[in-house]
């Protein structure tokens, strides 16, 4: 991979600033992520009921998907395009070049001429669909379908002993505020699904912003999530057929005062001084919120030597640092990481933690997991600015090739 290759970047920034570079329909989102948390119920007869209302449509759905597809393949209006470089995201594009150097057919399915994250494959036998990562419903089957569900995971972590945030799931304003009162401590506010830290707000710390916060998660999710509030680094680690096979660490945008310049100065020293592949750091709307939450504005005068971040989003899309550590992990973490994604039986999960130093025993440290993802942006562990990057795709395609008989 070169330097500055565009494929780096498939996503743009879109209007609403709470979702960062990845844009998404707000009231699509609403919909069908408040059902995927009403009909993943977990207490009371009405909760069952829907819970065996879902595995029944879950099982109808696995045996017509076969079938669903193939018709689906047959309208007109349906093609396949052959060109890795046309996936939509980069994690795709990484399966897909994968495919090609194993001799695996894969095709992009495209509806009117505009590709779609639904993908098919095969070697030798029949085609089988997926979307975006090959792990079709008979392999995942039988892994929770609720692991995107941040409260639901969070209540089976701390209930196997995982170190993860203490959090509840609130629906009203008036809820949200009774538990934050309750916790004490800065906390996290983000919709109950969801990924790419879309309508997330960190480091609350007044009745205020908590308020604004849950306004902003409920945009995406009738279900919001008050967490406690961990500080440290971001980190991701991808765990493919029960092995960690990538860890990545990214840093937000950060500046260290001089004693002298505001922190309006001191972003613009550091964008220019930047490596290449990073972005300039933009001071937005968010930017802002996030500093006044901690008491800063962009005309402070940081003290010499005091470090700040400037937002909760981390990586180089948005002005930060990131490295690929696999194999430097504390083995105590990796163990942590086997043994949360064994508890969730996903053949492919990417877990976001947050830890100061992943190479450190984490038994000593406050840590935890606040995420967990069944279809992981791996391409994350491609295009680090340090450390050797992880082929997660090699170990997905092994997976399948193990795993999977007949394609």
């Amino acid at each position: 991979m070169t330097e500055g290759a565009p494929h780096e970047y498939k996503e743009k920034p879109g209007a609403c600033m709470h979702c960062g570079n990845s844009p998404v329909s707000h009231l699509g989102q609403y919909l069908s992520q408040s059902f995927g948390v009403w009909s993943s119920g977990t207490a009371g007869s009405e909760e069952g009921l829907r819970r065996k209302l879902t595995e029944w449509m879950d099982a109808f759905f696995f045996r017509i998907e076969p079938v669903l597809y193939a018709c689906a393949a047959a309208l007109p209006m349906t093609r396949f395009a052959h060109d890795p470089d046309g996936a939509n995201t980069y994690r795709s594009q990484v399966v897909w070049e994968e495919a090609q150097r194993r001799g695996i057919a894969m095709e992009q399915v495209t509806v009117f001429g505009k590709g779609t994250e639904i993908y098919r494959a095969r070697k030798t036998g029949d085609w089988f669909y997926f979307q975006s990562l090959p792990v079709s419903s008979s392999l995942s089957r039988e892994s929770c379908d609720w692991m995107d569900d941040k409260h639901l995971l969070k209540r089976a972590l701390a209930k196997a002993g995982i170190p993860s945030p203490r959090a509840v799931s609130v629906t009203t304003e008036r809820d949200a505020l009774k538990e934050f009162d309750n916790f004490g401590t800065p906390v996290a506010v983000k919709p109950r699904l969801g990924s790419r830290g879309r309508h997330v707000t960190v480091n609350v710390r007044t009745r205020e912003d908590l308020a604004v916060a849950f306004r902003v998660a409920q945009k995406l999710c009738r279900y919001v999530v008050v967490e406690e509030y961990l500080e440290g680094s971001v980190c991701r680690g991808t765990v493919v057929g029960g092995k960690l096979e990538g860890f990545f660490q990214a840093y937000p945008p950060r500046v260290t005062g001089d004693g002298h310049s505001t922190i309006a100065m001191l972003v613009a020293g550091e964008n220019a001084r930047k490596p290449e592949r990073v972005q300039s750091i933009v001071l937005t709307g968010e930017h802002r919120a996030f500093l006044a939450r901690s008491g800063y504005t962009p005309d402070t005068i940081l003290t010499r030597g005091l470090t700040i971040p400037l937002t909760h989003r981390t990586g180089r899309l948005f002005g930060g640092h990131t490295r690929e550590l696999l194999g430097h992990e504390h083995p105590r973490l990796r163990a942590h990481l086997e043994r949360a994604a064994a508890l969730l039986k996903a053949p492919i999960v990417g877990f976001d933690l947050i830890i100061d130093d992943p190479e450190s025993d984490p038994d000593t440290q406050r840590w935890g997991i606040i995420e967990a993802n069944s279809v992981p942006y791996i391409d994350l562990h491609y295009l680090p600015l340090t450390g050797t990057p992880s082929r997660v795709a090699v170990s997905v395609w092994d997976y399948v090739e193990k795993n999977l008989r007949n394609f």
